[in-house]
């Protein structure tokens, strides 16, 4: 004989308002005729053990699903997770948090995150690249090597921001295909934003639709100068702009309508738009006076005669 077991509300219960949970009936239905008294019999006879059984439960040993709105047994503890190897605890002596993220800024040439690291957040930029020509990149190497020399007198160390610049100054190095690679530089049109992955992709849909029936346009650099981050832990020397200040506002008038639509932080209220080529670690490392001995060389008179097409938004 075969039947299908359901699990319902007890039609018994159902007036007893004092149960906290309804308990589960068991009806055990057949495709058979004809079935005897004595067989009911025999299943009200089963009801009533089968409730005895769950009545004689410890709590303990008992898990109420409200969902199912059914009463199981725990049949096996939970096991506890296995122990973490030695070798990655070694990673982290003294540590009891493994999983925090520690900044080393030993490894981030004497850089201190500005804002503390938090698990799922994507540091984010908005900026314009402006595509130096030869001639461009061989004046700005030239600086600086001329800064370089100022303030290494000093005992003060000063890395380039731009990349290629970096570990050496040779120009215009081929990339693995034998083509020239470009140097840029960058001009922000963002504070740091800090977006959760899911937002990435509209964050740019938002950003690229306000620009597409943009034009193109041109801009030339009028100062070299001087500027600190907002910790006051690091100088910049930074060509500034002159010629296209005034569509970079309007780049930056969209991009914080954008960001304010993800409750980021708008991008300063009176920009200097400049791009930055040399950096320090100290507010003061990189001032006025080396600002000053730069403009008095044929180099900075170079630079500012040249017009950069601006073309990307990135």
């Amino acid at each position: 004989m075969s039947g299908l077991v359901e699990y319902e509300l007890s039609d018994n219960e159902s007036d007893n308002e004092n149960n906290e949970f309804n308990l589960l009936s068991v009806d055990y239905k057949t495709d058979e005729e004809g079935e005897s008294e004595e067989r009911k019999e025999n299943s009200s006879e089963e009801k009533l053990l089968k409730r005895k059984k769950f009545d004689d439960l410890d709590d303990e040993h008992v898990v109420i699903s409200k969902k199912r709105e059914s009463i199981l047994k725990e049949e096996t503890p939970r096991k506890d997770l296995p122990p973490l190897p030695s070798d990655f605890l070694q990673l982290y002596p003294g540590k009891k948090d493994y999983t925090k993220h520690i900044d080393d800024p030993s490894k981030h040439q004497g850089r201190i995150r500005s804002k503390p690291h938090v698990e799922g957040d994507w540091a984010t930029h908005v900026y314009v690249d402006v595509t130096l020509t030869e001639e461009a990149d061989h004046i700005i190497n030239k600086i600086e090597e001329l800064a370089k020399e100022v303030v290494n007198k000093d005992g003060i160390k000063i890395i380039s921001c731009i990349e290629g610049h970096q570990d050496n100054n040779s120009l215009n190095e081929l990339d693995p295909n034998g083509h020239c690679e470009e140097t840029k530089l960058h001009i922000s049109l963002s504070k740091p934003l800090f977006l959760k992955y899911h937002q990435i992709e509209h964050f740019w849909n938002k950003l690229r639709n306000g620009f597409l029936n943009w034009k193109r346009f041109s801009l030339s650099f009028a100062n070299i100068t001087s500027f600190s981050n907002d910790d006051k832990n690091r100088s910049f020397l930074a060509l500034e702009v002159g010629k296209g200040s005034n569509e970079l506002k309007s780049m930056v008038d969209h991009v914080n309508k954008v960001a304010e639509d993800f409750r980021q932080n708008p991008f300063y209220e009176n920009p200097r738009f400049h791009a930055s080529i040399l950096w320090a670690l100290g507010e003061t490392s990189i001032d006025r006076s080396l600002c000053d001995a730069i403009k008095e060389t044929e180099y900075f008179e170079s630079i500012t005669q040249h017009v950069f097409n601006i073309e990307n938004m990135v």
